[in-house]
């Protein structure tokens, strides 16, 4: 899409055509090993790429099989990524699927490492993250120490967890370690 606006420079008018073209769309989704939370996530996702429906929307789903038990009869189960993709049946919306990482500042540091390989530094896309209400102060601050050249928006689901909010306390303190295992994934 194109915009003409006139400058005028002195007497003289000139014509500018202004390109207004919009970043490419990536909506995260962080995965949860709890179902009812990561269905909260896929629920507030879905709502989000309705209500942007003409936007050219990437949707990243991120997580991978959290505390699998592996040997030779039990497989490692179904990816975190997986049970949250086969929500997603929308025509207009390419779908990236991180099945490895198994906690945020790893979603974060595999989304840093695929946005490298995807997209040249001068357009960077804009990025939506989706994740619980409580879990936001955290995946924040990890998102910030992971990849700080991009400011996210937030897509939010409300949860009913009631232990959660307490959890996050205790999570919120790994932070800085957490971030600097995940800078390996990166480099």
């Amino acid at each position: 899409m194109y915009g003409l606006c006139k400058l005028m420079l002195g007497m003289l008018v000139v014509d500018i055509v202004l390109c207004m073209c919009s970043k490419q769309a990536v909506l995260v989704v962080l995965g949860s090993s709890d179902d009812v939370i990561l269905n909260e996530r896929v629920v507030a996702a879905i709502e989000y790429i309705e209500r942007n429906e003409k936007e050219d929307i990437i949707l990243f789903i991120s997580g991978g099989v959290k505390h699998a038990v592996v040997n030779e009869s039990i497989e490692g189960g179904e990816s975190e990524a997986s049970k949250a993709s086969s929500w997603f049946e929308f025509e207009n919306v390419k779908l990236v699927l991180d099945e490895v990482a198994t906690n945020t500042a790893e979603n974060f540091a595999y989304l840093k490492r695929w946005v490298n390989n995807t997209f040249s530094q001068d357009e960077l896309p804009s990025i939506v993250i989706t994740t619980s209400d409580f879990h936001k102060e955290r995946a924040g601050r990890i998102f910030e120490g992971l990849i700080p050249e991009i400011t996210p928006s937030w897509n939010l689901s409300k949860s009913d967890c009631s232990s959660c909010w307490s959890d996050e306390r205790v999570h919120i303190k790994n932070v800085e370690s957490d971030i600097m295992k995940a800078i390996n994934i990166i480099q």
